[in-house]
């Protein structure tokens, strides 16, 4: 994780490592984004390089998908071998 704002479940520095056949090691905070962000990593891992991703946890859609901290966090996710 490369920043967080406001309530986020885990701060800078929080890692989780994915495998190509979706199986994780480590948490960036549970829950749909935790989901989300783990098929962002396998795309990343079939197509190499990396990406920064938003995870807004603030306001209604938030909300309504179960995010109940209230923050922002910002992640890199990058394929191994970069």
């Amino acid at each position: 994780m490369v920043s967080s704002k406001g309530s986020a479940p885990r701060k800078e520095g929080a890692k989780m490592l994915v495998w190509p056949d979706g199986r994780t090691l480590g948490s960036i905070g549970g829950g749909c984004s935790e989901g989300r962000v783990t098929l962002l990593a396998r795309d990343v891992i079939k197509s190499g390089g990396y990406l920064i991703h938003c995870v807004d946890m603030t306001g209604d859609i938030a909300e309504e998908e179960g995010m109940a901290c209230g923050g922002i966090i910002e992640l890199l996710i990058e394929a191994s071998g970069n």
